[in-house]
């Protein structure tokens, strides 16, 4: 199972994901675009995934929030 809460945070659109990788074990990851680049057909983006697991889902989103707003501020994902 998946969830996915898309925010937008200066120059980028960020897709939060938490998926259960086993029961009851939430992964959180973290998808960047640029907010320019939504003109292209072709859209480049960069993963990230936050190594430590949750056994709440509204914790490994929560997590994936926070992780990508201080990234997006910073100007600091990957593109």
């Amino acid at each position: 199972m998946t969830n996915c809460t898309v925010i937008e945070e200066g120059a980028y659109i960020a897709y939060c994901t938490a998926f259960e990788s086993a029961p009851g074990v939430w992964e959180p990851s973290i998808l960047f675009e640029r907010k320019s680049d939504r003109a292209h057909t072709f859209v480049q983006a960069m993963r990230h995934k936050i190594p430590q697991k949750f056994s709440a889902r509204d914790d490994a989103i929560h997590s994936a929030l926070v992780y990508a707003v201080e990234r997006a501020q910073a100007g600091d994902v990957g593109l």
